[in-house]
């Protein structure tokens, strides 16, 4: 199976060379509001911001950023593409464990992640924000953005293997904003208004950002990055057995 697993993650992750068009916008958009933001905001939110702790507003907005450009639907649109035509059955009828198919499309989104979030921090470093944490910082930083973009990814992947649809399935991207919006991600849970608050704290999309942040404004904050990991790996276990479950399921 270890075998099968790397050699479709392998062959998923040269999609990403093949149709570069796919990652582009990817990349465009988290890249675009950032600097957006920064511009419209960072008068309004100087340095001397308490909870920005002496960074510009972009150290703020950088774990937006991140979590923007590594949720995307391009795993799920990739697989329904196969089932379109016809790619997808031989895959199935091929001498491995079904379940392969989606551990190898994971893997690619972790590798695709580790690279968007990568240049996308880079990007956030050149606009000056600076990490807490230090270089181990920023290593776990485009870690733990790479493993929420693979959990988040089980997403398309189950709505694909439901639908068998294009459209479905890339609206699945879509269902993306309210989560990332009802957020810490312009100001803390504490200068939300109470509604926004309670919100923002019932979502799990918010202590992503929260660990992300603390390393980016703070350094190494155990509580918030245990809260951080435990998300996405509860998040990644549930919508990847929903995931598997699918594709043993699945009648073509």
């Amino acid at each position: 199976m270890t075998t099968a697993v790397a050699l479709l993650g392998r062959r998923a992750v040269r999609e990403t060379f093949r149709m570069p068009e796919a990652t582009i916008p990817t990349l465009f958009i988290p890249l675009f509001f950032l600097a957006v933001n920064i511009g419209q905001v960072s008068k309004t939110f100087p340095s001397s911001t308490p909870w920005l702790h002496g960074q510009g507003y972009v150290a703020f907005q950088t774990p937006v950023s991140l979590l923007f450009a590594v949720c995307t639907a391009t795993s799920g649109l990739a697989l329904v593409t196969e089932i379109d035509n016809g790619y997808f059955d031989k895959l199935l009828v091929a001498p491995v464990r079904r379940s392969s198919i989606i551990f190898g499309r994971l893997a690619a989104d972790v590798v695709r992640g580790i690279g968007t979030a990568t240049l996308v921090l880079v990007v956030a470093l050149a606009f000056g924000a600076r990490v807490k944490a230090g270089v181990p910082g920023a290593v776990a930083i485009v870690g733990l953005s790479a493993l929420w973009g693979a959990a988040y990814a089980g997403f398309a992947i189950l709505v694909a293997l439901y639908t068998r649809n294009v459209q479905a399935t890339n609206a699945s991207f879509i269902l993306f904003f309210p989560l990332l919006f009802l957020t810490p991600n312009f100001v803390p849970f504490d200068r939300l208004t109470g509604l926004m608050e309670a919100l923002a704290r019932a979502n799990p999309v918010s202590y992503v950002i929260e660990g992300l942040r603390s390393l980016v404004l703070q350094g190494w904050v155990l509580d918030k990055l245990a809260i951080c990991l435990g998300v996405i790996v509860a998040t990644g276990l549930v919508l990847t057995w929903l995931s598997v479950r699918a594709i043993e399921g699945y009648d073509r």
